[in-house]
């Protein structure tokens, strides 16, 4: 059985997602954010062998502990190539403007389309979902979509940062809207909702 952990990350309060096999203890970790130690932690009282490393985009808030997590378990570092510059670039990432520029180094596996990738003990969807940044993805495992910063509950990611664009991040909702209604939304930040709930209640899937 899939299940997933989260742990508020960082300043931020990114939510870092752990999807983990329940029986093989293998797992997937998306956007680590800021603190290294609450997500290691969090993996050792667990007893869980991760595997590989996504981040939804490339802002310092959800990217900031790619090196330390990758290097402590061996893992790939997995993000959409549009947001690749951002990891090498202090400013695109918004690291310097908080005063701890970070740079991280370059990913292992790059997203250039939609697509459906494996792992030892799931299957995942890439959906690219720009608007939030260049590079935004969502990432589908069963029913439960990890948005990074394109949703919210009943919002949307800010679009006024490097490589952001309303008019794409409206765009990209639609393939959002497309998904069943009981599909589970993970947001980058703040609480859980469904999709069912974003089609009633958030007025941007509706423009």
């Amino acid at each position: 059985m899939i299940k997933t952990e989260f742990i508020l990350s960082g300043e931020f309060e990114v939510n870092c997602y752990i999807v983990y096999d329940e029986i093989s203890k293998k797992a997937i970790i998306i956007d680590p954010g800021q603190d290294s130690k609450k997500v290691i932690n969090k993996i050792e009282n667990l007893n869980l062998k991760p595997e590989l490393l996504i981040n939804t985009h490339g802002h310092f808030d959800h990217s900031y502990s790619d090196d330390i997590i990758r290097q402590k378990y061996n893992i790939p570092l997995a993000i959409h190539i549009n947001d690749t510059e951002m990891l090498s670039d202090a400013n695109k990432n918004f690291s310097t403007m908080v005063g701890n520029p970070i740079i991280i180094n370059k990913a292992d596996i790059i997203f250039e389309k939609e697509e459906i990738k494996e792992t030892s003990f799931c299957k995942y969807s890439v959906i690219y979902t720009p608007g939030h940044s260049k590079g935004s993805v969502c990432i589908l495992i069963d029913n439960t979509l990890f948005a990074g910063d394109t949703v919210f509950k009943n919002s949307i990611g800010r679009t006024d940062l490097y490589g952001g664009n309303y008019d794409e991040l409206i765009l990209s909702l639609q393939k959002i809207k497309k998904l069943p209604k009981d599909t589970i939304i993970y947001p980058g930040h703040g609480s859980f909702t469904t999709l069912k709930n974003e089609l009633e209640n958030n007025m941007y899937f509706n423009q």
